[in-house]
Formats: structure tokens, C-alpha cells, sequence
């Protein structure tokens, strides 16, 4: 039983890069948000209780207001056509409601992000932002296609230039947060007997407690994988139950029946590491957790109001 979460990058903050910089001519594809189910991605808020100032009052018509600066009521509308344009191909596709509070509590987080950007001294200048643009008119082959591309995605240059800034400026401040995931970390290597009923796990302890070796029990009970669950930091398992107690217990022991919503597990920890190397894949894994732990902190520490239905 697969018990690793899938290796994914989040839908939230990489819609902007896979759409601002694509070469192509056609409309961009934009990749769905929150792609697995495992995978919780923070959810923006219309206020919060933390911040008691006013919204700085703004000329144009806004979509929402974050710590004062406006999304654009326009930017908005042009997102979720983009959206809209992303999921052509599929079947099923989300409904209107669904589909704004996609991109809204994108462009929340986008803001935020670029918002931090600020206070930590960086901005996008303008000679990096026309290097960027003429780099995409270099890759389209000329000025007409890149202008041809802004109208099948619907943009101006205006916006185009807005959209391409925050997603650089989203796009380092995302950088600050994986950064402050070390290379090694504390890990646990463990094996498991998983078993789909409490009958099956209670045979498998009652073989353990006889003598029965549980590197071949795990391997009758999983015979694709052998119960292996490899290397992994906190965090990292899709079940906190079973993960905690592969680090509660010493080098060598074994746990009695876990029960996890998909069923029981009996796990034996084979080595415990206070500073072992990250695979790729928990450390994109931690990466992820590292933000949207720094988006819920956010949102709950800002003043976001929305004004749409």
C-alpha cells in the first residue's frame, strides 16, 4: 500500500509562470488547481478578524482588495476566461462559482506573495520585465505573434506587463520559502504489514508474535512492494497516524495495529537518522508544506476583502 504523498507542485502558484511564459502562439494551458486530493491547498479568506484599518480606497474597479492594493475587477475577468480556455478538453468540467473561487483565491495568494516580495527588497524592474518580454517576443519569432498571443489569451500589454511582474515577484518570494527546506533532515526508514480488514492485521500480529519474520510477512501481505515505505521526514506520510508512530518507536521494534481510514497497518522501523538526505520527492513534498503553511499564516495575519459576488 502506497503511503508516500504523490510527488506534486502546486496548482496556485504555478499557474502564472506555465501561462506567462509560454512560447507558443495558441491559448496556455493552464494546469488544474489542486490536482490531488491529498494535497490541501489554503483557501483565502474574505476578511480577517487580526486586521482593523480600512482598505486604501481605490480609482478602478477592484475584484478584491489585499492589505490595500486592488486585484483588478478586469485582471479577474481575464483569469478565469484563461481558466475557462484551460479546461476546453475536459469532460467534466467546474461550475461558475467554483471556477471564480479558483481564481480569485489564486490571485489572493499571487498578491500576497509579491506583497512579501517588497518587504524582503525585491521587485521586478523595469529593464528585467521588458528582458522578459523581449525574450518571449524572441521565442514567438516576432512582435505580430507575441501581440497575436496576447489576444488569444486575453490580454492587453497593460496587464500583460502587471500579470508578468507579479507572477516574477510571486515567483522569488515562492524561491524564499523553499529555500528554508535544509538538504537532510530527521528521518525514519520503515517497512509495513497493511492489511484491509482488523481480522487480517490481528493474523499477521498473532504470525509476528510466533516467530514469523516480518520482512516475508510484509511481502505475503504486499507482494508488489513488500510493504516498503522507504525513507521519510514528518510530514511526509499521507496518514500522520501511521507516521507518528514509526517515530515514537526505537530502531528494530514494531508497533502493534494502527487503524488509518483506508485500514491497519503494522509497521517495524529499520533506522531512525536525525539528519538524512532528502529524496527529490519529500523535499518537493516539504517545500509544499512550507507554503501553504506560510499562506495560511498570511491570510490570517492580512486584510483581504473580496468584492464579488
Amino acid at each position: 500500500m502506497f503511503l508516500r504523498k504523490p510527488v506534486t507542485f502546486l496548482a496556485l502558484v504555478v499557474i502564472a509562470t506555465a501561462l506567462l511564459l509560454s512560447t507558443g502562439c495558441e491559448r496556455t494551458q493552464i494546469p488544474p488547481v489542486n490536482p490531488t486530493p491529498e494535497v490541501s491547498i489554503p483557501t483565502a479568506i474574505a476578511s480577517t478578524a487580526t486586521a482593523t484599518q480600512e482598505p486604501t480606497l481605490t480609482s478602478i474597479p477592484a475584484a478584491a482588495l489585499v492589505n490595500g492594493e486592488p486585484i483588478p475587477l478586469s485582471y479577474f475577468n481575464n483569469e478565469v476566461w484563461r481558466y475557462r480556455d484551460s479546461l476546453a478538453d475536459k469532460a467534466v468540467k467546474p461550475g461558475d462559482v467554483e471556477i471564480s473561487q479558483t481564481v480569485i483565491n489564486y490571485l489572493i495568494e499571487q498578491q500576497l506573495l509579491a506583497q512579501e516580495a517588497h518587504k524582503n527588497g525585491y521587485a521586478l524592474s523595469e529593464a528585467d520585465l521588458q528582458a522578459k518580454i523581449d525574450g518571449l517576443i524572441a521565442g514567438l519569432g516576432s512582435q505580430q505573434a507575441f501581440e497575436d498571443w496576447l489576444t488569444n489569451n486575453h490580454y492587453d500589454d497593460a496587464e500583460f506587463r502587471m500579470a508578468l511582474t507579479l507572477a516574477s515577484e510571486a515567483a522569488w518570494q515562492r524561491d524564499q520559502i523553499s529555500a528554508t527546506i535544509p538538504d537532510a533532515v530527521e528521518q525514519v526508514r520503515a517497512q509495513q504489514i497493511f492489511a484491509l480488514t482488523p481480522e487480517g492485521a490481528q493474523r499477521a500480529l498473532t504470525s509476528l508474535a510466533s516467530g514469523t519474520d516480518f520482512g516475508a510477512l510484509a511481502w505475503e501481505y504486499s507482494p508488489e512492494s513488500g510493504g516498503e515505505l522507504g525513507w521519510f521526514p514528518r510530514g511526509y506520510l499521507l496518514y500522520p497516524e501511521v507516521e507518528a508512530a514509526a517515530f515514537s518507536l526505537e530502531v528494530g521494534a514494531r508497533s502493534e495495529i494502527i487503524q488509518s481510514e483506508i485500514g491497519y497497518h503494522i509497521i517495524e522501523v529499520q533506522a531512525h537518522e536525525s539528519a538524512h538526505p532528502l529524496t527529490t520527492d519529500a523535499r518537493i513534498a516539504l517545500q509544499t508544506k512550507a507554503l501553504q503553511d506560510w499562506l495560511s499564516a498570511a491570510i490570517a495575519n492580512s486584510q483581504i476583502v473580496i468584492q464579488i459576488p
